[in-house]
């Protein structure tokens, strides 16, 4: 039977027991405050300039400074979009004046002639809408030969708007400021309402263009349709990789109105050949390495960085407000205690994104998505770890912000085969208003009706083509790389894996 310790030995191991962790939690805290000092270089905060009063780094300015390279009040698309969309392209976080200010921009007032979108022109009709959304991506040709008074009624109470959107897109440079004198804390903060206007603006031109096309207003149905590829393209230079994603979407959807024109068969062989002469012109769809490369990277490091100037309890909650308790579930006084090195965490965010970056400068579509798929399953992995594993890696930021490239890298490549199909589209229009059929390959179309046939960009192979009772087939084996029939991710006959794009 084990003896029992005197009661004096016993509180003495106590003290001594009480001793040893309160020296641990001295260490601890040591170690947790140490964490807390950033060093300012290539390797973790990447940058070392601009600076903020309290000598961290400036983020939101670099970024503003990296994208506004170039950019003046007269080459700049954005204050002509901001004048057609009106305060509700500005964020409410800022001053009334702050983003107009700095564009060199009168003062918008609360009421003009700004653009309405679709579903609140209706609202204010209390009118149903019927037809459908032209930028609907499910459909080659989504829209009827006669639209609605509704439709008709809100694109000329738009006239006003659509011309100073139209006009913008023929400038060159596309750059909107963040801070307009309300700094937010975090790049996780900043607002981007012109992103939805812009969609809707988008809608507009693209409706119209199918409106005068069925009309055989040619050469109107051109410039707007121009005017929403330029708008696309345009959006390709913005700082965020949500710009990117939308700017893919305005093209995929001004892409297939092309198609739909062409299908049309209302254009002469030489407004077909004009169009797709036009779209040949055009610069190709951007990839968002570089926003990835700037803004990404650099939100991932200001929030690292926040975290360590704050303190690890309002850190705790910063995370929590930020990525949702779901994926950051630590209780705020529990963070006080864990040792993280920022240094290290800002480290190993860098080398992430330097890894993902390296994935997306593969030279073409396969090699990028198999690098891809690499780091897609790398972070599946660490998706699955315990919260406390994910805190403790010097990678935890990168765990929880960087976003799935591999969707972003698809939408590009689908936007820009949306582009080689239109194109390709408009001349198959060419030959059969000439031979009054389609031709037996895409061969017969170079040199005549295009210098060259475009490849697909999914596999840098001929697009599939063939003639059918009815007209034609012509798609792209999409993502997945494989030929499955012309069957789309969106139709409903379609398994997950069937991804052509047409």
């Amino acid at each position: 039977m084990a003896k029992l310790l005197p009661r004096r030995r016993f509180w003495r191991f106590a003290i001594y027991f009480v001793c040893f962790l309160l020296v641990l939690l001295a260490i601890d805290l040591i170690l947790v405050q140490r964490g807390r000092t950033i060093h300012p270089g290539y390797e973790t905060t990447r940058i070392i300039a601009p600076r903020q009063a309290d000598g961290s780094i400036d983020y939101l300015t670099a970024i503003e400074e990296h994208f506004s390279r170039g950019v003046t009040n007269e080459n700049n698309s954005v204050p002509l979009l901001f004048q057609a969309f009106g305060r509700d392209a500005l964020p409410r976080t800022q001053p009334p004046d702050g983003i107009t200010d700095r564009l060199g921009m009168p003062h918008l007032p609360e009421k003009g002639d700004y653009f309405v979108s679709y579903e609140n022109f209706a609202k204010q009709k209390k009118a149903e809408i019927t037809d459908p959304d032209p930028m609907d991506y499910t459909k080659v040709q989504p829209w009827p030969a006669k639209p609605s008074d509704l439709t008709l009624d809100w694109l000329k109470t738009n006239e006003g708007p659509i011309a100073k959107i139209e006009q913008a897109s023929l400038r060159p440079r596309y750059f909107v400021p963040f801070n307009g004198g309300n700094r937010p804390q975090t790049l996780v903060e900043i607002l981007l309402p012109h992103v939805m206007v812009m969609r809707s603006s988008e809608r507009a031109l693209i409706t119209r263009a199918l409106v005068r096309a069925n009309n055989g207003e040619f050469d109107g149905a051109r410039e707007d349709l121009l005017a929403a590829h330029r708008l696309a393209n345009l959006m390709g230079q913005s700082a965020t990789i949500v710009e990117h994603l939308v700017g893919y979407g305005l093209e995929t959807a001004a892409a297939r109105a092309d198609r739909s024109i062409a299908l049309s068969g209302k254009l002469s062989a030489e407004q077909a050949m004009t169009l797709a002469r036009d779209l040949a012109a055009l610069p190709e769809a951007q990839s968002c390495a570089d926003s990835m490369d700037t803004s990404e990277r650099f939100m991932c490091l200001d929030i690292a960085q926040l975290c360590a100037k704050i303190g690890p309890t309002e850190a705790a909650r910063a995370l929590g407000a930020i990525l949702g308790r779901e994926s950051f579930p630590i209780d705020a006084q529990v963070y006080r205690f864990i040792p993280i090195s920022y240094d290290g965490s800002m480290g190993g965010a860098n080398n992430l994104y330097d890894g993902i970056l390296s994935a997306t400068r593969k030279s073409n579509y396969a090699e990028r998505a198999a690098a891809l798929s690499m780091w897609s399953d790398y972070f599946s992995r660490l998706e699955g770890a315990d919260p406390v594993t994910k805190v403790f890696s010097s990678a935890w930021p990168s765990n929880m912000l960087i976003p799935s490239l591999s969707r972003a890298d698809q939408m590009w490549e689908k936007a820009r085969t949306q582009r080689r199909l239109a194109r390709v589209a408009l001349a198959l229009a060419a030959y059969k208003a000439e031979h009054n059929e389609y031709p037996p390959a895409l061969a017969e179309l170079s040199p005549k009706y295009l210098t060259e046939i475009p490849l697909d960009n999914f596999t840098d192979k001929p697009l599939i083509y063939s003639r059918t009772s009815d007209g034609y087939s012509l798609y792209s084996v999409g993502p997945n790389m494989i030929d499955d029939g012309g069957k789309t991710a969106a139709s409903a006959s379609t398994t997950s894996s069937e991804d052509d794009v047409r």
